[in-house]
């Protein structure tokens, strides 16, 4: 590697001057030009000094003053650097064809994070409809991530990007994850690589988002994440509270009727709090006493309850499978569970 972080570098293409800002690979290195970020392959920059001897030589500057300083500007810290948001970039790589002509050969993408926040990210490449490339990592703030090549023919397998953003740290204020997709729009891209030519540019951005949206302030059964966090608290005290209870049952009934005299002053919260408790109380028991299945009985209503039950049951190893299907003493009211 002949570059080294700090080295002053000129684009062959443009004839710009930049800066080496990191290395990325025996092949590759980030560069940094007119304030912009962007990787290069290592034979499309080179030293500047030639170009710098060959040029016309600007007059010096006045000779300081003895004792005069230079005021330098401050480093901008990074968690107050501007945010710009999430891009995809692309970066063509060009050659002379025999008649003489610029062509674009490759495309190299890169996801940029310009953000002040780490996201865990699934990324997936679509060509004619079957995955060509699937790639699982996390990307920190204001930093830049190999994604994938492809050759320029590619473009004509109608390429589709499929992303799904989440914060690497949990956020209840933040969605729990972001679903993006970009498709290649061959007409516009030429237009892109026409005007990047023009601009002597290197690489054409697409924003992926701005800013990561809020978490829905409510569920689809009208709960906000404190009161989910609240609800899995409550059910943790109250399955200290009813360890006295050792017989396992095969039918359960949780209508709140069944399970609290005072179910009216009750909040929609502490009701399924106590609902909850109450089946995860005699699931344990059924695993610890080697039970062959249980029915719960939930009810129709809104789904709210059997959703919350089905979604704690997915996650039970001991469990091999339940069904919510019509039953001749229950209708669709209950869910039977069998064990392994």
């Amino acid at each position: 590697m002949k570059y080294t972080v700090g080295d002053k570098i000129l684009m062959l293409h443009s004839k710009e001057e930049g800066t080496v800002v990191d290395i990325i690979n025996d092949k590759m290195v980030l560069v940094e030009v007119g304030g912009t970020k962007f990787p290069v392959y290592l034979d499309q920059i080179d030293f500047p000094y030639f170009h710098r001897f060959t040029k016309k030589q600007a007059p010096l500057p006045p000779k300081r003053t003895p004792g005069e300083e230079i005021r330098r500007e401050k480093p901008v810290p990074r968690e107050n650097r501007q945010e710009k948001g999430m891009f995809l970039t692309m970066l063509p790589v060009w050659r002379t064809d025999a008649f003489g002509d610029d062509v674009v050969e490759d495309m190299k993408f890169h996801l940029a994070n310009e953000t002040n926040r780490a996201y865990v990210f699934h990324f997936e490449i679509w060509l004619s409809n079957s995955l060509f490339l699937e790639l699982k990592q996390e990307i920190f703030p204001f930093q830049h991530h190999y994604l994938a090549d492809l050759e320029f023919d590619q473009l004509n397998d109608n390429p589709r990007f499929e992303f799904s953003f989440s914060p690497k740290d949990a956020d209840l204020t933040l969605a729990a994850s972001v679903e993006k997709t970009w498709k290649v729009k061959a007409k516009q891209l030429f237009q892109q690589l026409e005007t990047l030519k023009k601009q002597e540019k290197a690489t054409i951005e697409y924003l992926l988002f701005d800013k990561y949206p809020p978490r829905q302030e409510k569920d689809d059964y009208g709960f906000t994440p404190v009161e989910k966090k609240k609800l899995s608290t409550l059910t943790s005290f109250q399955s200290l509270k009813e360890n006295a209870r050792v017989d396992a049952k095969y039918e359960i009934d949780l209508h709140i009727d069944r399970l609290a005299d005072n179910w009216r002053d009750l909040s929609p919260l502490e009701i399924v709090a106590i609902q909850l408790n109450e089946f995860q109380h005699y699931l344990d028991l059924a695993i610890s006493q080697r039970q062959h299945s249980m029915i719960v009985i939930h009810g129709v209503g809104t789904g709210r309850l059997r959703d919350e039950l089905h979604e704690i049951l997915k996650t039970v190893p001991e469990v091999k499978f339940f069904v919510n299907q019509y039953h001749p003493f229950y209708g669709y009211g209950a869910t039977e569970i069998f064990f392994k």
